[in-house]
């Protein structure tokens, strides 16, 4: 099944934290207006107001003001954008599913490289880019293929294990 939800130019807005403009809301008015055919009775004046809900709906759509994306859309951006501090974004409500905050993921390493002081800087397949903010010298340096386990910490922090390794603390940069 999929989720409507609108947004357009509201999503650079949402991403920043601002208020929704107006524009958003008259996004939802046209989702609005096609369930609020369902109160017609006659047959044909429904008719006649799914048509022309519909026609704006997919107006709206073709000019990029509405997007449709499934739970699984969402599902997929929740897992890229873990490791950010991001607001409560507007477009990832109505997804109840259990991973409604993801608490860990597990991803391979693309590329690597040192910092300095036994700290690296870990590209994942998926393009996050991450580095370790405490060094061991007991810790081997991750390479490319290497398995990473990446879990949040307490106070907003996470912690990164190479190739099933002792953890080390680690902060999303890109």
């Amino acid at each position: 099944m999929k989720l409507l939800i609108a947004f357009g130019i509201v999503a650079a807005a949402a991403t920043l934290g601002g208020p929704a403009p107006a524009q958003d809301r008259a996004s939802n008015a046209l989702i609005g207006a096609v369930t609020a055919c369902r109160s017609e009775q006659d047959g044909a004046a429904r008719l006649r107001c799914y048509d022309a809900a519909a026609a704006a709906l997919a107006e709206a759509e073709s000019s990029g003001k509405v997007v449709v994306v499934d739970r699984e859309d969402v599902r997929k951006t929740r897992r890229s954008l873990f490791g950010f501090s991001l607001p409560k974004l507007p477009f990832f409500s109505g997804d109840d599913s259990a991973e409604s905050q993801q608490d860990e993921i597990t991803a391979t390493v693309a590329a690597a490289g040192a910092l300095g002081y036994d700290k690296y800087r870990v590209k994942l397949e998926d393009g996050a880019l991450w580095e370790t903010t405490e060094g061991s010298p007991n810790v081997r340096g991750p390479r490319r293929g290497d398995t990473v386990v990446i879990k949040r910490g307490p106070l907003g922090s996470y912690m990164m294990k190479i190739a099933g390794q002792r953890a080390l603390r680690a902060k999303r940069v890109g």
